[in-house]
Order: C-alpha cells, then sequence, then structure tokens
C-alpha cells in the first residue's frame, strides 16, 4: 500500500510548530519544527512493507497547487494528516482540497482530535480521527483500510451511512523500544532550524510518552496518557548516533515534558553520551523540582547548551490554583543552577490562569527580569481542548471565541475573565516581551553571545520574527 504522512501548508503562509502530542503554536522567532512523529508512523507502516512518503508543508512554504501535484505524483492509498488545534481549520480546508480531487482515505492525528474527535469529524470530510497514541492503530488500519473499521481500537470513523462511530481506546505501547526509529530519510531534514543552533540544522528525539502531573492547562497526557513511559538510554543513545553519522546532525531537541523527571534515567543517557566522547549540542524542558547541580553538571559535560522551565507565573497563589505543584523559590534555585553550570535558561509564563489580575501581570513581569533567565516567553493562557481549563472556561462563560484559528499562545487571547480582557492579555504579553527584551542589559548579552556569521544571519531572523509579532 501507498501511504502519504502529510503536514499540511499554511494557507495563510503562517509557519506553525506542530508535533503529535503536542498543542501546536504559531512560530515566533523563525523555528522549522520537525514532523517525528509522522516520522514515527512512516517508519512503523514502512517496517511492515508498505510504500511511504513524508510531504512537510510548513517547510518552505509549499503551496497547495505543488502539494497537490505531489499526492498526484505519488498515487497514494492512505493519506494521514497531522493537525493541532489553531490550524484546525487551515488542515480541515486542506482535507476539502484533497477530498475534491482525489478519491481516497484520509484521516487526522494529534491532540486537538484526540480531544474532539466527534466535532472533527462532524465539520470535516476526513474519513477517521486517530485517538491518542496510534502507531498500533495505524497498522490495523492499513490492514482492513477496504473492511468495517469497527473493531479497530483507537479509532473513531465516519462509517458507509455517514454515521460517526467510535472505537474504544486502545491500550498504551508500554515497550517503547519496540517502535522503529523515526523514518528521518523523509524528512527535508537541513531545513529544520531553530535560533539556538547557530544556524545549523536540529533534529527533534521523543525519549519518552506520558507526564504524570495534573496542570490545568495542559494536554501533554491527552495523546500519551499521565503515566510515563521511557525508551531505554541505549535505546536512546543509538538514535542520537544516528543523528551524528547518518544525518550529520548534531544539534537536537529533547521532546519530553521533563527530561529530568527521571534522575537515574537521565543521568544515565547523559553519562553514555559523555563516555562515547560524542560531540553534540542540545537542549530539554525540565521542572524547576527536578534538578540539581550535579544533574546539570553532567548535562553540561553531555553537550546541553539549553533548559526551558515552565514557571508560568510571579505569585504563587496562581501557581496553586493552575495546580502546577512548585513554588517561587524552586525556580529562582533551578534558574541559578542553570546558569551557574554554563548552561543557558528559558523561563516559560502565562498571563491570564485563574487569579490573574493587573496586579499578579506586573508582578510576574517584574519576577521574570529578576529571576536572570537567558531568554523568556510570555503565553496567553489559552483553553485548548482536552484541558481542564477548557472545561473551567466553558463553565465561567470566558470563552469569547469558538474559531481555532484563535486558539494560539502568541498574540492572541480567546478568554475574558473577571478581571481582564482580550485585548488587556494581549498588550500584557507584548509589554512584557518589549520591557523584558529592550532593556540594555539583554541587548549587550545577546551580542556579546554571538559566535559566528551563521549565529549572527540566525538571531537576525529571530529577532526580525519576534518584533513583527511583538
Amino acid at each position: 500500500m501507498r501511504i502519504l504522512f502529510l503536514n499540511p501548508p499554511s494557507l495563510n503562509k503562517i509557519i506553525y510548530m506542530k508535533e503529535i502530542g503536542r498543542c501546536g503554536r504559531k512560530a515566533v522567532a523563525g523555528e522549522f519544527w520537525p514532523q517525528t512523529g509522522l516520522a514515527y508512523l512512516a517508519a512503523v507502516a514502512s517496517s511492515k512493507g508498505h510504500i511511504v512518503r513524508i510531504i512537510d508543508g510548513m517547510v518552505g512554504s509549499i503551496a497547495v497547487k505543488e502539494m497537490m501535484s505531489l499526492i498526484e505524483s505519488f498515487c497514494p492509498e492512505l493519506i494521514v494528516i497531522i493537525t493541532t488545534t489553531p490550524t484546525f481549520n487551515n488542515d480541515t480546508n486542506i482535507v476539502k482540497i484533497i477530498k475534491g480531487r482525489f478519491n481516497l482515505v484520509v484521516g487526522f492525528v494529534g491532540t486537538h482530535v484526540s480531544s474532539l474527535p466527534e466535532e472533527s469529524l462532524m465539520v470535516s470530510q476526513a474519513d477517521f480521527v486517530f485517538v491518542n497514541e496510534c502507531e498500533e492503530t495505524l497498522v490495523e488500519l492499513i490492514n482492513n483500510l477496504d473492511e468495517y473499521w469497527g473493531g479497530i481500537k483507537g479509532l473513531s470513523f465516519r462509517d458507509k451511512n455517514g454515521e460517526i462511530r467510535h472505537n474504544i481506546d486502545r491500550p498504551f505501547i508500554e515497550d517503547l523500544d519496540s517502535l522503529p526509529y523515526p523514518a528521518r530519510d523523509l524528512l527535508p531534514n537541513q531545513k529544520y532550524r531553530i535560533p539556538f543552533t547557530k544556524g545549523n540544522p536540529f533534529a527533534t528525539i521523543i525519549p519518552s510518552r506520558g507526564c504524570p502531573f495534573h496542570c490545568i492547562f495542559c494536554r501533554a497526557g491527552k495523546v500519551w496518557n499521565k503515566a510515563v513511559r521511557y525508551r531505554s538510554p541505549a535505546n536512546v543513545f543509538e538514535e542520537i548516533e544516528i543523528l551524528v553519522n547518518k544525518y550529520d546532525i548534531k544539534d537536537f531537541a529533547f521532546m519530553t515534558d521533563s527530561f529530568t523527571m527521571n534522575r537515574s534515567w537521565a543521568m544515565e543517557l547523559c553519562e553514555k553520551i559523555c563516555i562515547n566522547g560524542l560531540d553534540v549540542r542540545w537542549f530539554c524542558n525540565s521542572r524547576v523540582d527536578s534538578i540539581d547541580r550535579e544533574m546539570l553538571e553532567l548535562m553540561k559535560r553531555a553537550g546541553c547548551v539549553l533548559v526551558s522551565y515552565g514557571i508560568e507565573s510571579g505569585d504563587q497563589s496562581i501557581l496553586d490554583n493552575s495546580r502546577k505543584q512548585i513554588t517561587l523559590e524552586e525556580s529562582v534555585k533551578a534558574i541559578r543552577f542553570t546558569n551557574e553550570a554554563g548552561i543557558i535558561s528559558f523561563a516559560y509564563f502565562i498571563f491570564g490562569l485563574p487569579g490573574e489580575t493587573h496586579d499578579t501581570i506586573n508582578k510576574t513581569i517584574k519576577f521574570a527580569k529578576t529571576l536572570n533567565a537567558r531568554y523568556v516567553n510570555f503565553h496567553i493562557a489559552t483553553p485548548f481542548p482536552g484541558t481542564e481549563f477548557y472545561d473551567m472556561a466553558k463553565k465561567k462563560n470566558w470563552l469569547v471565541s469558538s474559531n481555532w484559528d484563535d486558539y494560539e499562545e502568541e498574540g492572541s487571547a480567546v478568554i475574558q475573565t473577571e478581571v481582564l480582557s482580550p485585548d488587556e492579555l494581549v498588550a500584557a504579553q507584548k509589554m512584557a516581551m518589549r520591557t523584558f527584551y529592550l532593556r540594555p542589559g539583554t541587548i549587550l548579552n545577546e551580542l556579546r553571545s554571538i559566535n559566528g556569521i551563521n549565529d549572527l544571519v540566525s538571531k537576525l531572523k529571530a529577532v526580525k520574527a519576534l518584533i513583527k509579532n511583538f
């Protein structure tokens, strides 16, 4: 069977960062994000003997006409499309265009359709949506493409009579090492860029799946469950070696909600990198309550150049309202330890969580400036479907938009709280970004950090994109 995995082009030319287990957001600094989740699905299908291809329409701004030409030349029998909340309308239009010309099976994968399978099928021409983790579901669908799909776990679909059916959930994969490595040979690897890699291409590695925490605004556990499942350090290390030796990619990001959550696992992987002398540079996400000096020092020796932390707020009551389960003191300590280890610290904040006021916004901005993180980003609280925050916002009548295009954390607000309007939230975000990055000391430190022409060009592009957005 011929199977196409598609990251659709953006009809409005806006580039989005998309991954199967993520909500998706606009690229704010010129990022082009790898499609590792689709590459996993492509590798699974290929391992069963099928002919597969990936089209990443976000890279190079592929036009619809070009996409249709590529589909026609490949002649697939099945197309799997990655979608997210802010791109769902766009991706639905892409399905309509494809269905208007080709008679083939088309379906969605991603957090949005996992959270809203009924609505996703009702408002689109998709034949099916994958619900939650779907490698095994994909294999079963391929094997039964021309049959009735009623017995395929983890699938919602439209039957031959047009009725929408929801099958029971599929158990999650226990042994992630059993999955083949992503089919990166099908991706335009040299085109994936991010400012922190000095102009070099980068890849993403998914070392674990699942998140055990209960932050009301996050749906990290929706697709991959709350229970955390890890690939073995040896399995992850082998993938790193493949990136270096086969693809000549030495910069990568670990796409997991907290790389340091399992301390012994993280330490073992870092030790493998050090012992084998791999010349790599990588960044990861962490929680401020799961980091220490010894771990950071080993991470630095293993090539870690940046750690991102979800700080969220400078007000403890907002953190508590959001069930973040961290303290301001832990955030201060984590950023200090990271800086002292010689690793770049990146702090993420969110405006508009329950309890937010003008005073707490100002408190957060002040906290961000004194925290001494190298980089920050201020998001607007967005109630993505599948989160407790979404249910809360609906119950409190906070939602001011039902247009999924607006569900974007960068420069768009879809909630109005008892205290703050959408316009006030957007204004706060822009003001926070300006006041943080336009400080003379921040600008001088960034100029001092430039290392070579490629780094300069990369950062100039990032600055241009940031100015455009904020």
